[in-house]
């Protein structure tokens, strides 16, 4: 029986995706990583902090510490967000669906605390979710299924009890590691990528989510 719902944030609810690969070009590139579009993909759905540290390995750099670094990744994501960040289709009609059928819902997010509260501000969804977590707080980040047993812990639900939305691939890794049911809203170079079967219910949009695809997911169980 599904009791929750826990929503990713970057890429599935606001296309903060681009947004992350845009400020990690610039701001990798002054260091001398030769960052690109492609590459930065590499690290798609890691924790800011796993993200810097995989590109330090590769191509340690000096004059700025990574934690430098990680705040003005941060400053420009923030700020490329509320100039040009929107959020995606389907993402208001979803959260309505929920809270018709009284179902709490929560945001469990591989970015920072300062970002999430920011993008649900600039989303205007704040009201409707119980919860809001990061995977900076946790030992580690996505893969690993603990942001959301975490999440649902906060809750008061079981993990086994849980739908989650996701667009990413380590996302989806991290919710079937928990044990939870998990819808697959890939990005548009990752649609037919074999990967993601793993979701338990593959979608093009949050705007494909309705009563029937509730329903094949609750069955599921």
């Amino acid at each position: 029986m599904i009791k929750a719902v826990i929503f990713d944030m970057d890429g599935l609810l606001i296309d903060s995706e681009p947004l992350w690969r845009e400020a990690m070009i610039e701001i990798f590139n002054k260091v001398g990583v030769p960052m690109t579009w492609e590459s930065a993909q590499q690290t798609m759905g890691l924790r800011t902090d796993e993200v810097i540290a995989y590109w330090y390995r590769k191509y340690p750099w000096e004059g700025k510490s990574q934690e430098e670094i990680k705040e003005e990744i941060l400053q420009e994501v923030d700020r490329l967000a509320w100039e040009k960040g929107e959020t995606l289709p389907g993402v208001h009609q979803t959260i309505a669906f929920f809270k018709e059928k009284k179902l709490p819902m929560a945001l469990a997010s591989s970015s920072p605390m300062q970002l999430i509260t920011s993008f649900v501000k600039k989303m205007g969804i704040g009201a409707h979710l119980q919860i809001l977590r990061s995977g900076m707080q946790e030992e580690y980040g996505k893969p690993h299924p603990s942001v959301f047993i975490s999440t649902a812990k906060e809750l008061g639900v079981h993990p086994d009890e849980c739908l989650v939305f996701e667009d990413s691939f380590h996302g989806l890794v991290a919710a079937k590691a928990a044990k939870m049911l998990a819808v697959g809203v890939p990005e548009e170079n990752m649609k037919g990528n074999p990967k993601f079967q793993i979701a338990d219910v593959l979608l093009n949009s949050l705007e494909d989510f309705n009563e029937e695809v509730f329903n094949t997911l609750a069955n599921q169980h």
